[in-house]
């Protein structure tokens, strides 16, 4: 069966959602043309003009103290996405977070969890820079949540230490042991004077998720319990009579919407409950549950929202909900969060986590080869390439778009970002193929966004077609025609399956097939 490389070859210029880790180093899409990035004067042209966004809080008196909620980031600690447009991040979570401060509003945070994508151990190391994080930023805790709960459960359990961000689990049992001190069972927060008791559960409906078939009678490494039942013990830990009654309970569900609204009618003893499960970008909306009129909301996924709450105790409505956008135009790079940023980048370099990643042989059998050897024969090509913004899009990990050189972090090091920035890597599942780039030093020729990401490895086509010229193969020869048209890549494929899985609604958000494909097209050999 001839082999056709876009059957078999994961498409290499997807962009997948890790590139989160590296988010605001790809190049500008507002528009496919270079464009300055420096200035901060709007640029006149025909797009649709929109309003700026609303100020936060409008309308709203002082409360007693705010609540502020987050859960499913899914690892992504910078803006979701390359675009400087898109929204979300740690520095602008902590620009919030002053911003309250600034009003003399007390306010404590919460996290649902679902907090990473993948379980490598990048992704722990992403785990432990978002926990510290979030610590400095002043959260009180963080609910376990499925995607914690795939990494190793010896690795959770050494993170219990003093200093570090409690982690909570009201039906997660770690070992076979509901003794162990981490998860927490049930917590406790104390803000403007005021208690809010927290219980956190993992829905029953994704245990299958995290615990493996019964084997012979072992307790599985990770446990779920029954969520309803673990909500009712920890309930009555929270409420003795002999216990600080909370003046706010709070149930963190990492759930399925249906799920979570089942277990609010069921305990209308909880103030607020927030739910896995909503929309990416959900309204700013809060339900009411029952004759208690629990609050039940959902803040949406990759960091992109914070849900904040305010609390009035003397008013006929207690409660009152924002979900705020973390977009560009209200909040801000903060110091403490880029040395964060830093210092994830600086544990990724010391853990030589490119290096220590097994690469993978390509399933063509081909290897990857570089620009260099398809420059001399696909002139016109090489001389289009040259002009894209795919011909340096290392460049934009290591130094930065134009106007950032100053204090930009590299992410040169970084799997997650480089998988999408040079030639030779799976960017969807975030690993090397054999022969594909390492680093600037031993595979300089493989840097950027090069012909083979979209044509496929080379080193076949390349071989035989020097036989050929060398006259050791006839020009006729059925193996040299057949990699001819393997490396062919022709517009409706590319339209379908290739260019849109890079420029997807995280990481180029105004994306325009046919305007974008003038900017690149190479038709015709050279």
């Amino acid at each position: 069966m001839t082999w056709k490389r876009w059957q078999v070859m994961p498409l290499l210029i997807v962009a997948s959602a890790a590139c989160a880790a590296c988010l605001s180093s790809c190049g500008s899409d507002d528009d496919p043309s270079q464009v300055d990035t420096t200035s901060t004067t709007p640029k006149k042209d025909n797009k649709p003009s929109y309003p700026p966004p609303a100020p936060i809080f409008e309308g709203w008196e002082k409360p007693e103290f705010v609540l502020c909620v987050t859960g499913e980031t899914h690892g992504y600690l910078e803006p979701c996405g390359c675009s400087e447009t898109q929204s979300g991040g740690l520095s602008r979570r902590a620009d919030l977070f002053r911003q309250i401060d600034e009003k003399e509003w007390p306010r404590a945070e919460l996290d649902l969890g679902g907090s990473l994508k993948r379980t490598r151990r990048q992704s722990q190391i992403k785990f432990e820079i978002l926990l510290d994080a979030m610590r400095q930023m002043g959260y009180a805790a963080m609910g376990l949540g499925t995607e914690e709960l795939r990494l190793d459960p010896g690795y959770l359990l050494s993170l219990d230490t003093e200093d570090q961000l409690p982690l909570l689990g009201a039906n997660v049992v770690l070992f076979g042991s509901e003794e162990l001190t981490m998860p927490k069972r049930h917590f406790t927060t104390k803000v403007a004077d005021k208690t809010i008791g927290v219980i956190s559960i993992v829905g029953d409906a994704y245990r299958n998720e995290i615990v493996p078939p019964a084997n012979d009678g072992v307790a599985p490494d990770v446990d779920i319990t029954n969520a309803h039942a673990a909500v009712t013990k920890q309930l009555a830990a929270l409420t003795d009579e002999n216990a600080a009654k909370p003046d706010l309970l709070v149930l963190l569900s990492h759930a399925p919407l249906e799920e979570s609204r089942a277990l609010a009618e069921a305990f209308p003893q909880f103030d607020v409950v927030v739910s896995a499960g909503g929309y990416e970008d959900p309204d700013n909306k809060a339900e009411q549950i029952g004759e208690s009129k629990t609050m039940f909301i959902t803040v949406g996924h990759k960091g992109k929202h914070i849900g904040v709450i305010g609390y009035y105790p003397e008013a006929e409505q207690k409660l009152k909900f924002e979900l705020i956008e973390l977009d560009n135009q209200r909040f801000h790079e903060t110091p403490a969060m880029t040395d964060v940023m830093r210092r994830y980048q600086e544990r990724l370099h010391d853990e030589q986590i490119v290096q220590n990643l097994k690469p993978v042989a390509h399933e063509s059998g081909a290897r990857f080869v570089g620009v260099d050897q398809c420059k001399d024969c696909h002139t016109k090509a090489f001389a289009k390439w040259s002009t894209t913004r795919h011909s340096h899009a290392y460049d934009s990990l290591s130094k930065g778009r134009e106007g950032q050189e100053d204090g930009w972090i590299s992410r040169v090091h970084d799997p997650e970002c480089l998988a999408c920035h040079v030639t030779g890597w799976n960017p969807q599942q975030v690993f090397p193929y054999e022969s594909g780039f390492v680093d600037a030093d031993s595979t300089p020729q493989l840097k950027g966004q090069q012909c083979e990401n979209c044509h496929g490895p080379g080193s076949i086509h390349t071989d035989l077609e020097n036989q050929r010229v060398a006259g050791d193969l006839p020009p006729q020869d059925e193996e040299l025609i057949r990699w001819r048209k393997n490396m062919h890549l022709d517009q409706g494929v590319a339209e379908k399956r290739l260019c849109n899985q890079c420029h997807d609604l995280d990481n180029s958000p105004k994306f325009e097939f046919a305007e974008y494909w003038k900017k690149v097209a190479h038709p015709g050999r050279d």
